[in-house]
């Protein structure tokens, strides 16, 4: 039997999509593990019924092009300025009734390009000037929605309907099928829009068979948080890389090996995840796992990482480290760290022990789901690595990014930028040995925001392991709205970094470790009507003190991609990778060796709906 994790800590709050941010070193203490390249984003086609039926005046008081025309337009505001978007209708310019010429009538009216400035208000101008009049050909509209995307990438087609195919042949669901042969990486979500039975079943099956997305729309509001909620599934969620790797499911003794590295698995059926790794008794270890789901995980999802030689049950000698989830996450991440004595020094046969990323989250016949695995190595060659960090941004350029290897590097100041409800925006900053940290995170919610009482805004902080801190003695994540109007604010901190040695933290939550930190911020939504809707926020961030040297172990975690870089090269971009995609290679451009590894604590930080408690349960290592 292995030793149980004790209860680190509880947290009562309300519900939020939490992501993380990853943050680089301190030269002379820790440094972060290989980024990757930041790959193409999604590539979407927005495809628009424009049929007769579509003037249609039962849309909340308006007709249904009406309503699609705000929806629409709200889509083309929030989206990234990188973000490749096209707009496809039909319907929308033969009145007649000759149904040979009526099935044709589809038009690319944008191309699938970035959404900057220009983009953005021709776009607005032509939704205007739409006009409702003719037939619906959905299958057809869809395969030439497919070829605005191109063959290759991630690519989504959002369709937009109120009605039922009047032009097939082609059936839109055999096209859906036909369109899912060409590619795994294109499906279709689909919002029908005041539909009835039959149409909802055609609707749904385009959905299914292209593992899509469906959701009904009664009005404008509705129709405005579905397609919100749609885009930024493509665009505003955690993406997990790695290098390709598939765990044993039958223990230790024919797993695969893995050295210092960020790997890309998959968790199916309830399974464990079993890998060999290499570790001297002088060496220390980090590992942490991340699992992504394309919603949010069921309340009692757990995901833990232990290490240890392989002998009789489950490796646990060198660490084990667990987080569960009481609900609404669409991540749950956990990690360790091995320390020096305390039974962490046990030789392995041949130096090779056991990983095992254990798997309560999936259950037998659930979708596969993507895992990130993160292994690290330190000993004396390392401490003598040091890594550059990137350049803070600030302004425009330091806008939030939306995984751990998209947070964006900022310095100490106030930034500003406004964010989507449901958003999760993640920044990074550096810290010394000496220095003490704050973070201060303000939210102006306006007079016509249509939050419930149960809306509310959210920060959390995370340390150099990617654990996640209590911003206030209060003890909870989440500021509620309780459907008041204006400025809230939340302060994390302050925390001194203080640690100077491996062998023990003054503080028990490891906040006093030098390294990069992490910060998230967020609205969260329980109020469907507030999905997409646009505040401003500003984050605060105040580092004091003098920084000093310490000597904390310098974690390796290699090469993750297929070229290597020098240990004085300059650390890369974070960049992104695709959500589900377990053959997604990440690139880095770390350096080698001078890399912090990182325990994640993501799921200690999930906020859930009023008066629901998440237990945020972990344990460093054991003794």
């Amino acid at each position: 039997m292995y030793p149980r994790p004790r209860r680190r800590g509880v947290f009562a709050a309300a519900s939020a999509l939490i992501l993380g941010a990853l943050l680089s070193p301190a030269a002379t203490a820790s440094a972060t593990p290989a980024a990757p390249d930041v790959p193409e984003p999604t590539r979407i086609d927005l495809v628009l019924d424009l049929s007769g039926s579509m003037n249609e005046n039962d849309a909340g008081g308006q007709t249904r092009l009406a309503a699609a025309k705000e929806a629409v337009t709200r889509i083309i505001e929030t989206a990234p300025e990188e973000a490749p978007l096209g707009l496809r209708v039909y319907g929308a310019t033969y009145p007649g009734q000759d149904k040979r010429q009526g099935c044709a009538d589809t038009q690319q009216v944008l191309p699938v390009a970035p959404m900057d400035r220009a983009a953005r208000a021709e776009a607005k101008l032509r939704i205007e000037a739409f006009k409702a009049v003719g037939f619906t050909p959905i299958g057809v509209s869809l395969r030439e929605a497919a070829k605005d995307l191109g063959a290759s990438g991630k690519r989504r087609i959002v369709l937009v309907s109120d009605g039922e195919d009047t032009c097939a042949p082609p059936p839109p669901c055999e096209v859906a099928r036909e369109l899912k042969t060409q590619g795994v990486d294109l499906a279709v979500d689909v919002v029908g829009f005041r539909t009835s039975a039959s149409v909802r079943a055609q609707l749904k099956c385009i959905a299914d068979v292209t593992d899509g997305s469906y959701a009904d729309a009664a009005d404008a509001d509705s129709l405005t948080a579905d397609l919100g909620a749609l885009f930024r599934k493509a665009w505003r969620t955690y993406h997990a890389t790695g290098k390709p790797v598939e765990g044993s499911l039958n223990g230790c003794q024919d797993a695969p090996l893995v050295s210092p590295g960020q790997y890309l698995d998959r968790f199916t059926g309830g399974r464990d995840l079993y890998y060999k790794v290499k570790k001297r008794p002088d060496q220390l270890l980090q590992v942490s796992a991340t699992a992504v789901a394309e919603e949010g995980y069921e309340r009692g999802s757990i995901i833990t990482v232990a290490a240890g030689p392989a002998g009789d049950g489950k490796p646990s000698a060198w660490l084990r480290e667990f987080t569960q989830s009481m609900g609404w996450a669409n991540v749950i991440s956990t990690g360790g760290r091995s320390k020096s004595g305390a039974g962490n020094e046990l030789p392995a046969p041949d130096d090779t022990g056991c990983i095992v990323v254990e798997n309560q989250v999936t259950r037998s016949g659930d979708k596969p789901m993507p895992v990130e695995l993160l292994v690290g190595i330190a000993d004396k060659t390392t401490q003598k690595a040091a890594a550059r960090t990137p350049e803070p941004r600030a302004g425009a350029d330091a806008e939030g990014g939306f995984s751990f290897n998209s947070a964006t590097p900022i310095g100490p100041g106030t930034h500003r930028q406004s964010i989507a409800v449901g958003e999760a925006p993640l920044w990074r900053v550096e810290l010394k040995a000496g220095q003490r940290l704050t973070v201060k995170a303000g939210v102006d919610i306006p007079d016509d925001f249509p939050g419930s009482v149960l809306t509310g805004w959210s920060v959390t902080v995370y340390n150099a392991q990617r654990e996640s801190a209590l911003c206030n003695e209060d003890h909870r994540v989440a500021k509620l709205f309780m459907g008041r109007t204006g400025h809230f604010e939340r302060v994390c901190g302050p925390w001194d970094i203080t640690e100077q040695d491996d062998t023990k933290s003054p503080d028990p939550r490891g906040y006093d470790i030098p390294g990069t930190y992490y910060i998230q911020a967020q609205v969260a939504e329980p109020d469907d009507k507030a999905k997409g809707a646009v505040v401003p926020v500003s984050l605060a961030v105040d580092i004091a003190g003098t920084p000093r040297a310490g000597n904390g172990p310098v974690f390796f975690f290699g090469d993750t991609a297929a070229r290597s870089s020098s240990p004085s090269g300059a650390e890369g971009n974070r960049g992104q990778g695709r959500t589900g995609a377990t053959t997604t290679s990440a690139t880095d451009d770390d350096p080698p060796a001078g890399r912090l590894a990182v325990t994640v604590g993501i799921g200690a930080a999930v906020l859930v709906i009023g008066g629901i408690t998440f237990y945020a349960l972990r344990r460093r290592r054991t003794a």
